[in-house]
């Protein structure tokens, strides 16, 4: 695909993903006046949220079969048109049934667009910029609810809640206009569904759903919905083991590394959606403010979500999950625990710092809990680990808000019945519900307290068996002069250097000699596909290089700064590395040799071919015994 094609259907699709995020808040700012407008509770306005989360949680778990099967054209205007449909709906709707099903709706379609989005990057992005385009989906994925409490919030003030779906309608409606000019088709391939797991999980998020939201109110029922949840989330386990194609293979379940983190991401997760639901609830119930303050004020603690979520990335690359996650989830506690005290004298100001507290912890360790538990899986299992984690995410965004706006409905009423006021009732409501939260978040505080510190342990042992053991097999099969080019190079003196050395790849480093990236004979050649779409491999390279066009464009080529085509990332060996290590990296990313690198410069290289050499004496050395 080449360059402005590929930016204008990611831009599309970028536009997509944002709106998908800014569909999950809202109705947020509107549940007070649609709860006046209708004359219904809090529990029951909460499933326009609730609803729309389990509807789209199901989409997600379909959407490996949905990309595979279907063409990307189809998919988009399939999911536009519900979009569509399921938001005038909702700007017409006269009832609360009906605008409950409007959401539902508009779920369906908006629930396929960020799996689709991150899928096609995936396919159609090249690989030295993979990265970065990953990056701005991440963005939009994040602003997208961000930016929808202060939009609704304003419209919801100046219009009325019916004037919130004209933005989704108004979005969509350009975004399909574009996708009718940029979104391309690209290759399906054989997939099955398996439509009885798919009717199992709905109806299992549905009944944990509302157990959870009358687990106060009418225990009885509560307890009757729970234990239905149970049977049938068991029959749902034991349909993905024996079917032949399971909805969401549950092999990493079986790790005790793993699903300690995925506990970890789904308390972390239940935190910040709930808090989207519950606070504009508190802002306007309880403190008296308009749709619109309440929106401008909640934009701040969101956005240091945001924020922190790249920090805390940064610091779990560098330290691991030691003290990051204890810390983090000790933060969120506190900040839950301070609503708990504070939110009954209705100051504003302080509400909205203990707030920004829980936001930014729950930002530090989001990420990192995912990224916990997807690191000690094997890499055949990664992409299983990646769908459990994205669907318990989905899972924590249904059952936080129906288990917490409960709890808020059932200190609301035993309020009003004492003889309170209504602002005094929706914050003695909320405090009880901050109370629940923060007994919740000490128990994610406990686990990530003794899974950070078993995880240090892990590392602490680790590197003093290396530190005892003799050099090791790696060292010694070691070339210690390794080729590099200093990362200022031109791509014409990388390629000069692929001819001169026969190599297809060189690390690059910058002054002090770390690693700045990778470049490949394959970025050439992707570069040069992209302005010459024909090139698909050395004969066809050939070929173009005849043409007086394909002669300008590698001299424009050759001049630019290898870092244009570079991949960021450099796939290398740690010094300490074992043998079996090596063997694994150069297999599973299929490479001839790999850089070397101790106390972050590179010191060496090793072949593959010297490895097999090694590996078949010592067997055969093995045999001979």
């Amino acid at each position: 695909m080449q360059g402005r094609s590929l930016v204008m259907l990611l831009s599309v699709l970028y536009g997509s993903a944002f709106l998908a995020g800014f569909n999950e808040n809202l109705v947020n700012m509107a549940l007070m006046s649609i709860m006046g407008d209708f004359g219904v509770d809090s529990v029951t306005a909460q499933w326009l949220v609730t609803g729309y989360m389990i509807v789209a949680t199901v989409v997600v778990t379909c959407m490996a079969f949905l990309y595979r099967r279907f063409k990307l054209r189809t998919l988009f205007f399939a999911a536009a048109a519900l979009s569509i449909a399921g938001s005038a709906a909702g700007l017409f709707a006269g009832s609360f049934a009906v605008l409950l099903v409007a959401r539902l709706v508009q779920a369906v379609g908006t629930g396929i667009f960020i799996p689709l989005m991150m899928n096609t990057i995936l396919a159609v992005t090249p690989k030295n910029r993979l990265g970065s385009f990953m990056s701005i989906g991440g963005c939009m994925i994040t602003f997208g609810p961000a930016f929808a409490p202060v939009v609704c919030g304003a419209l919801v003030t100046a219009f009325g809640w019916h004037s919130i779906f004209v933005v989704p309608v108004a979005a969509m409606a350009v975004l399909a206009v574009m996708g009718f000019f940029f979104v391309k088709n690209l290759e399906t391939s054989e997939a099955h569904l398996d439509v009885v797991s798919v009717a199992l999980s709905a109806v299992v998020l549905t009944a944990l759903s509302f157990g959870l939201s009358q687990l106060t109110i009418s225990p009885l029922v509560a307890a009757a919905a729970l234990l239905a949840t149970v049977a049938l989330a068991a029959a749902f386990v034991v349909r993905q083991l024996r079917c032949d194609h399971p909805l969401i293979d549950l092999a990493p379940i079986k790790n005790r590394l793993f699903w300690p983190a995925l506990l970890l991401a789904t308390v972390a997760m239940m935190s910040t959606f709930s808090m989207s639901v519950l606070l504009p609830l508190y802002f306007e119930g309880a403190a008296g403010m308009t749709a619109l303050a309440a929106g401008l004020v909640m934009l701040v603690p969101v956005l240091a979500n945001a924020g922190a979520t790249l920090v805390g990335g940064r610091i779990m690359d560098r330290r691991g999950e030691w003290p990051l996650l204890p810390l983090g989830f000790a933060g969120i506690a506190v900040g839950f625990f301070a609503l708990a005290v504070v939110s009954p004298t209705l100051s504003v100001p302080v509400v909205f710092a203990a707030a920004l507290l829980m936001y930014a912890a729950v930002g530090f360790i989001f990420s990192p809990s995912q990224t916990a538990g997807l690191r000690v899986l094997p890499p055949d299992q990664n992409p299983f680990g990646v769908a459990l984690m994205t669907t318990f995410v989905q899972i924590a965004g249904c059952v936080g808000p129906s288990l917490y706006t409960g709890i808020m409905s059932s200190g609301q009423g035993s309020a009003l019945a004492r003889g309170a006021s209504s602002a005094s009732a929706a914050a003695d409501g909320f405090a009880l519900a901050m109370l629940v939260a923060a007994v919740i978040a000490a128990l994610g505080f406990a686990l990530s307290f003794a899974y950070a510190r078993a995880a240090r342990a892990r590392a602490r042992a680790k590197a003093a068996e290396r530190a005892a053991a003799p050099q090791s097999v790696l060292a010694e099969l070691m070339e210690a002069d390794p080729y590099t080019l200093p990362a200022s190079a031109s791509v014409g003196e990388v390629m000069r250097a692929f001819v001169e050395l026969k190599v297809g790849g060189l690390p690059l480093v910058d002054d002090a000699g770390r690693p700045a990236g990778f470049v490949s004979d394959g970025d050439v050649m992707r570069y040069l596909a992209d302005k010459h779409p024909v090139i698909t491999g050395a004969y066809s390279l050939m070929e173009a290089a005849r043409s007086q066009t394909f002669d300008e464009r590698l001299r424009e080529l050759i001049a630019l700064p290898v870092e244009v085509i570079a991949t960021e990332r450099l796939v290398a060996l740690d010094a300490d590395a074992t043998l079996e290590e090596a063997c694994a990296l150069l297999a599973t990313r299929r490479l001839k040799k790999v850089p070397v690198v101790r106390e972050g410069v590179i010191v060496g290289t090793v072949n593959r071919s010297d490895v097999l050499r090694y590996a078949m004496g010592a067997c055969m050395a093995a045999v001979s015994e």
